[in-house]
This record gives C-alpha cells, sequence and structure tokens, in this order.
C-alpha cells in the first residue's frame, strides 16, 4: 500500500504540475530526513521496544496517508503538503527500517535467518518492481483516492497483526540510558 501511495504521489505531482524537479523533491524530501535521523534512530532503537517502534511509526504513517487523502478528497491537496508527508514518513522509515531488522533477528531461529533474509529481499525487489505498475493502473482506473484506501486498509492490517498476533522474544531496552550514540 505504502509503496503504491508512494508512486502514485510521483504520478499526481507530475500531472498537476509537469515539472519533473517538483518529482525530485519527492525524493530529497523523503530520504534527506532518513539519511540524517538514520545516524541516531538505531542507539534509540536499540533502548527501545522494537514492536511500539514499528506501531507508532506505522501510526503516523497511517496518519500522513489520511492527511493527504483528506486534503486531495476536498481538492486542497498541494505539493508542499505531499513535501511534508514525505519528510515526516523519511523521519519515521528511520526508526521502522531498524527496529523491524532487529524483530526479524530475534523472532527467526538462527538457522533459519539466510532462508528469511533471502525471501525479505524477494520480497522488497516485487515491491520495488510491481508497486509502480498496480499504482499505475490503480490511478488510471480510480485515482489517487481509491490507492490512498488501499494503503489504508493495509496499514490496519499490519496494525492490527503486529499488535495482536507478532510476539518480539525479549523486546525490551537492551542498553542502558549513559551509553552515547556513536559509542560502539
Amino acid at each position: 500500500g505504502s509503496a503504491m501511495t508512494g508512486f502514485a504521489l510521483i504520478l499526481w505531482s507530475y500531472t498537476k504540475n509537469g515539472s519533473a524537479m517538483t518529482v525530485s523533491f519527492l525524493s530529497f524530501f523523503q530520504y534527506v530526513p532518513y539519511i540524517v535521523v538514520s545516524l541516531f534512530a538505531g542507539t534509540f532503537v536499540d533502548r527501545h521496544s522494537k514492536k511500539n517502534i514499528m506501531l507508532v511509526s506505522d501510526t503516523i504513517a497511517a496518519v500522513c496517508s489520511l492527511v493527504i487523502l483528506l486534503l486531495n478528497t476536498g481538492n486542497g491537496l498541494k505539493i508542499g503538503h505531499i513535501y511534508m508527508v514525505n519528510f515526516i514518513i523519511g523521519f519515521m522509515n528511520a526508526f521502522q527500517g531498524p527496529a523491524s531488522d532487529v524483530a526479524i533477528g530475534k523472532m527467526v531461529p538462527e538457522d533459519k535467518l539466510a532462508t528469511v533474509s533471502g525471501m525479505n529481499s524477494f520480497s522488497e525487489n516485487l515491491t520495488i518492481v510491481m508497486a509502480p505498475v498496480f499504482a499505475a493502473s490503480l490511478f488510471a482506473f480510480g485515482g489517487l483516492k481509491f490507492i490512498l484506501w488501499i494503503d489504508l486498509g493495509s496499514f490496519l492490517v499490519a496494525f492490527l497483526v503486529l499488535l495482536f498476533v507478532v510476539t518480539i522474544p525479549h523486546d525490551e531496552p537492551e542498553m542502558t540510558q549513559e551509553e552515547a550514540v556513536f559509542s560502539g
């Protein structure tokens, strides 16, 4: 859902502005906060519940999608809104990724890590390839609103599964508060 929304926002931005520079700023506003915050996010993730970090990150991303949906429905969506949402999502992804990686490492038996790593790589690459195809088709069929509803539905399913089904063993802080961000 999120990958389709990301591509649909590129399509929407280009159809509204016709500018490649406008579209390139979508990535800029998502990846700059990700890169900067990633320097510190690992330490935070190590000190806090991975499950809670993922739940909060997903919730904030869902709120961002909902804001885009509401603005688009009211014909008030502007490119600046999307830049702001991409900034927030980039910030949250800096926490979501490490939390997810650590959680998988804790849930999967050591002898299955290579298999799970391969499956994760496959699914991530499949998403990279297929999300634009599905997003473009659905954008032509139902527009941005349709894709945003799918995105919100996928957030709801992921949130509920993470909240009620997934158990992360030993999901408590592993570092003391006195440790510095860049300590090894």
